[in-house]
C-alpha cells in the first residue's frame, strides 16, 4: 500500500512546478494486501486532458510495478457509456481498484515580477575617461537588468480517489493544488 500511495503522490507531483498534495489512507487498508491492478479514470469533459491524465497515471503506476489500464481504453468515448458499461468493463479487465482523478478547479493566476536593478560597480570611481578621471554625469544605477512584467501561470486543483472495483469502497483519497506549467 505504501508503494501505491507514493506512486500516486509522485503522479500528482510529476508535471507541476509548485504542488501541494494531501492524502489519506483508510485505516482498514493500512498494511493490507498490495493492490497490483488498477483502472485509471479521469473525470473531465475535455478529451485531450482525459487522455493526458490517464496516460500519465498509467505510466507512473506501471513504473512502480502496478498493472494499470486507462478507462478510456476500456470504455471508449465513441461507444455508449455510463455506470453499467463502466462496471462491466472493470469486471472484464479484472482490476482490483479504480483510481478516479477529477479536475476540481482551473484558473490562470497573474502575478507581477518587479524588475531587478543592479548598481553600477564603477560609480563613483568610473572608468578611465578623457582625462584619466571618471565619467561625469554617469547615473548611479545601470538600469533594469532583468524582469519587470506580468506573468500568467495556470493553476488547478485535482481530487483523486482510489476505490475498490467491486463495491466502490474508498481506499485512499487525496487532493493536489498545482501552479505552473
Amino acid at each position: 500500500m505504501r508503494v501505491l500511495v507514493l506512486a500516486l503522490t509522485a503522479l500528482l507531483l510529476g508535471a507541476c512546478v509548485q504542488t501541494r498534495v494531501a492524502g489519506y489512507v483508510d485505516p482498514a487498508y493500512r498494511g493490507g494486501a498490495a493492490i497490483r491492478s488498477i483502472a485509471v479514470a479521469a473525470q473531465t469533459p475535455r478529451l485531450a486532458e482525459r487522455e493526458a491524465l490517464e496516460s500519465a497515471a498509467v505510466a507512473e503506476l506501471t513504473a512502480n510495478g502496478v498493472h494499470a489500464v486507462r478507462m478510456i481504453d476500456l470504455v471508449p468515448p465513441t461507444r455508449p457509456g455510463g455506470p453499467a458499461a463502466e462496471a462491466a468493463a472493470i469486471r472484464t479487465a479484472g482490476v482490483r481498484a479504480v483510481l478516479r482523478i477529477a479536475v476540481d478547479q482551473r484558473a490562470r493566476v497573474t502575478r507581477y515580477i518587479p524588475p531587478t536593478y543592479v548598481g553600477d560597480p564603477f560609480w563613483p570611481y568610473g572608468g578611465f575617461g578623457p582625462y584619466g578621471g571618471y565619467w561625469y554625469g554617469r547615473p548611479a544605477f545601470a538600469g533594469p537588468v532583468a524582469g519587470g512584467g506580468w506573468v500568467d501561470e495556470p493553476a488547478a486543483r485535482y481530487e483523486a480517489r482510489l476505490q475498490e472495483a467491486g463495491n466502490g469502497t474508498v481506499i485512499w483519497t487525496g487532493e493536489a493544488t498545482a501552479r505552473g506549467n
